[in-house]
């Protein structure tokens, strides 16, 4: 099954910067074969139902290893069967798409 989500991912402890922590998050995003998007709050990914479990398993695991004695997963799932997810642009993309054609309008 292929899903479209967005995880937040947050350290608990006491280190106040999540800087090292996220950035380790990045790069096994980065390595993963799931397409995403990072923003201030979360990322947004869209990939394999399998592949996207592995994924978050495996941030979550580099954040304790890290040194967080604790850590919480925001995690947002949605799949569909109208429309195929592989194929389809992400959602942000969309939208800047649509607003270029209107400014030539």
């Amino acid at each position: 099954m292929y899903v479209s989500g967005e995880i937040q991912i947050v350290p608990i402890g006491p280190d106040v910067s999540f800087t090292k922590y996220i950035a380790k998050v990045k790069s096994i995003l980065d390595a993963s074969d799931l397409q995403h998007t990072m923003h201030d709050s979360g990322t947004n990914f869209q990939g394999d139902y399998a592949l996207v479990t592995r994924v978050v398993e495996e941030c979550m695991q580099s954040v304790m290893d890290n040194g967080a004695p604790r850590v919480l997963c925001y995690l947002k799932l949605g799949a569909r069967t109208d429309k195929d997810y592989a194929k389809e642009l992400p959602a942000a993309e969309k939208v800047k798409n649509y607003l270029d054609n209107q400014q030539g309008c």
